[in-house]
Parts: structure tokens; sequence; C-alpha cells
């Protein structure tokens, strides 16, 4: 009986959207788990499916229309995908809907927020509460959702107590030299900041650290 009733609840569900979104060439590093973001020059590509009794419904021959943000962004008839550029400037919240205004004699509709985010820096390194005793000290500048395929594409700026290193050959890390005499406890301010040159977005990260000398 319990079986039974369960398949009749199943039966009387009605459609279920599946609306799915991508943000084209946002970067994320490698063994990054989480969705890659967009920013505010990101291109986004949006999908839908409609399942209806456990079902992928063919929607070739449905006409769906797309907003954003309340705003007609495009559609037609069959255009389960469109592409778009973002309303707006980070941080904030896109409302993506997808309306079908005929299907079996209802209008369907479905809604997904999408976060606008600014790009990511992140300064990497291996220390315990900002203390760290390894000489030379080497800092690891990680960034996230820039417009690029490729983090070598970006430009490095650090700088260490105000200065700035005099060269780099692989500008994302930042090798930190300390002289044999450089006392226990000393202080350094680690600053970093990412800009992408094909659209000069950028983003900045810092850190304070300090030097623990082993005996």
């Amino acid at each position: 009986m319990a079986s039974f009733a369960l398949k009749i609840a199943q039966a009387q569900q009605g459609p279920q959207f599946m609306l799915t979104w991508t943000a084209h060439g946002s970067y994320t590093p490698p063994g990054y788990v989480g969705k890659a973001l967009p920013n505010q020059n990101s291109q986004i590509t949006a999908s839908l499916a409609l399942i209806s009794g456990g079902q992928l419904v063919n929607l070739k021959n449905r006409t769906i229309y797309w907003y954003l943000n309340d705003t007609f962004i495009g559609g037609g008839v069959g255009a389960q995908n469109i592409s778009f550029s973002p309303l707006g400037e980070a941080p904030t919240y896109l409302s993506l809907k997808a309306e079908i205004p005929n299907y079996n004699g209802n209008l369907v509709v479905d809604e997904v927020q999408i976060p606008l985010v600014q790009p990511k820096a992140v300064i990497e390194i291996q220390h315990v509460n900002g203390q760290f005793s390894s000489n030379p000290l080497a800092l690891q500048g990680t960034p996230y959702y820039f417009n690029t395929p490729n983090p070598t594409a970006l430009s490095y700026q650090w700088s260490v107590n105000g200065q700035s290193p005099s060269s780099a050959e692989n500008p994302e890390t930042l090798l930190v030299n300390l002289d044999q005499g450089t006392p226990s406890g000393s202080n350094f301010s680690v600053n970093l900041r990412i800009t992408n040159p094909t659209d000069s977005m950028n983003a900045a990260d810092s850190t304070n650290l300090t030097y623990i000398k082993q005996l």
C-alpha cells in the first residue's frame, strides 16, 4: 500500500525545470571544487531542460522567453540556451528567469540567482598564526574568477614592507630571502595585486608575518 501511494504522488508532480548556467573563462585554480563564478565582465551561458513524469521533455517546438533582472533578453521557439553579459556591478546577484508561456495550457516559470563577484587574489603560505621560520620564504599568489584561461596571462605585483622585488622569473611566486642577521620577531607586511591586462580588472590581498628564528 505504501509503495502504491508513493507512485501516485510521483505521478501527480508537475513539470520540473533544470536551469543551469556557466561563466565562460572564469579562472579557478586546479583542485578548486566550487563553481566558477562570473564577474561583471564575464560572458554567461544558461540552458533549460524540463522533466515531466520522469522524462525529459522535448522543447524544440516550445516557445521559451528569458529575463535577466526582469528585463527581457531573448527567446523564441526552441530557445533552450542563451548567452548574455551581466547587468550591474559586483558584488550582487543576478536574477535569471525562463518562461514557457503555453505548456499544456499553463505558464511554466523557473528562476535562479547567479552570484556576481569581483575577482579575488589570495596569498598562500604555509604558516601558523602568521609566524614562519623558513628562509628563504616562498609565497604563492592564486587568482580566482578572472576572465582568463591561463593565470600566467595575469600581472602580479608584490611588495614586502613597501618594497617591490627587483625581478621575478615566476611572477606567481614570491621568494623572500632574509639576511642572516635578521632578528627573531621581525615583522613583514606582504601585499599582492593581481591585474588582468585584457580588461583591467584587479584584486588585492595582504598578510602580516612574523619571523621566528630557529635555535
